[in-house]
């Protein structure tokens, strides 16, 4: 148990754009394999020498992961234009992975970032075959086969990541799609992840037929993707049922609440600058009020800041403003969706205001 968990340790081995890249121990295997793997595929009357194959066959490899790296860095250059922070890119055994903060807030946002990695590969696929076409018309005979190699390996990425399960890209584009549809984003999550299943189980079929028919590594390499697949899509489900059972108590932010008779220059010269948000609470003596945004106060004239009072600009109370202390947080997470400033307050059971959350900024469960 020792060994397994010391090869799933991470080592950090580049900052790209300030998003940590990160490997685990495992990749160093699978590297020395496919470099091996590839020079068995170099034939033998365009290179005889073995030692030359292997050179040849690690840049190839390197070449490829550094375009899975190029397809997880298209989803994350997506995703910082969609408003969603970036936590690392981890290059895997069988892959690499994009890992966000949170969620996307919208159905678009989520088909935008999913599809930037599949898009990304296309375009490196495309890349790949052209140089194919020059290597082969300039008789660049020991690079050709290399570069088809690299164009085909980056066409099955493509291909397979369009797959409709999660966590695979063509399953976060089927669960925007359900999500546009009505479906709730954890209903959503997990019937993709269970398609994942699916597919992983598939997967295992058809690498074990593979194996016992042809008796090569590519059964087997199947048959691993598709274990690691199904333990990622489970992994998914597993997750979304947790966090369906979350409590608003577990994660809501103490408040900060903004007076309703304070003005509004008192407000940008004396709050503002000590708690950076874009809504705050407004609320006297933990009777929740209204809420204030930034937005509210961009049409007012500079020289009437002194004059205008917080409850003139702030937007009423309503029920979409607020959630109770024991609510659960997809709940609230959903009003925060659709009440257009993106924040509630939390509420005790004697209507006082006891917290508050804001999307994009609740604290992870302890």
């Amino acid at each position: 148990m020792q060994i397994i968990e010391f090869f799933k340790r991470q080592l950090q081995i580049a900052q790209v754009f300030g998003i940590p890249v990160r490997i685990d121990y495992r990749w160093f295997f699978v590297l020395i394999l496919m470099s091996w793997l590839t020079a068995v595929y170099i034939p033998s009357t365009m290179i005889e020498d073995i030692f030359a194959k292997l050179i040849l066959g690690f840049f190839a490899t390197l070449i490829f992961f550094l375009s899975i790296f190029l397809h997880e860095l298209g989803h994350c250059f997506v995703a910082r234009m969609e408003g969603v922070e970036v936590v690392e890119i981890v290059l895997h055994p069988f892959g690499g992975l994009a890992r966000f903060r949170r969620a996307p807030d919208t159905p678009r946002a989520e088909f935008r970032i999913a599809i930037a990695g599949p898009a990304t590969s296309f375009l490196l696929a495309i890349f790949f075959v052209a140089l194919t076409g020059i290597s082969n018309s300039m008789q660049f005979d020991a690079l050709t086969p290399l570069f088809f190699l690299l164009f085909f390996w980056n066409l099955l990425l493509a291909v397979f990541n369009l797959f409709p399960g999660y966590p695979l890209d063509g399953g976060r584009v089927l669960r925007a799609f359900l999500w546009k549809r009505g479906k709730d984003l954890n209903e959503a999550t997990i019937l993709t992840g269970r398609a994942g299943q699916v597919i992983a189980g598939a997967l295992m079929i058809v690498g074990s037929l593979i194996t016992l028919v042809r008796a090569d590594i590519t059964g087997l390499w199947t048959v691993l993707i598709g274990f690691f697949l199904y333990d990622a899509a489970k992994g998914i489900i597993q997750e979304t049922n947790e966090a369906e059972m979350i409590r608003v108590s577990e994660v809501m932010s103490l408040p900060y609440p903004v007076l309703p008779d304070d003005n509004v220059l008192h407000f940008i010269d004396n709050i503002l600058p000590i708690k950076r948000l874009t809504t705050f609470l407004v609320a006297k003596d933990k009777q929740l009020y209204g809420v204030l945004t930034l937005e509210d106060l961009k049409d007012l004239e500079r020289s009437q800041w002194h004059k205008i009072k917080i409850q003139e600009v702030m937007r009423p109370i309503t029920q979409d403003y607020f959630v109770e202390f024991d609510s659960l947080l997809t709940d609230a997470r959903e009003l925060m969706r659709h009440n257009g400033v993106g924040a509630v307050g939390v509420i005790d059971e004697n209507g006082e205001l006891v917290g508050y959350l804001q999307r994009g900024k609740i604290r992870k469960v302890k």
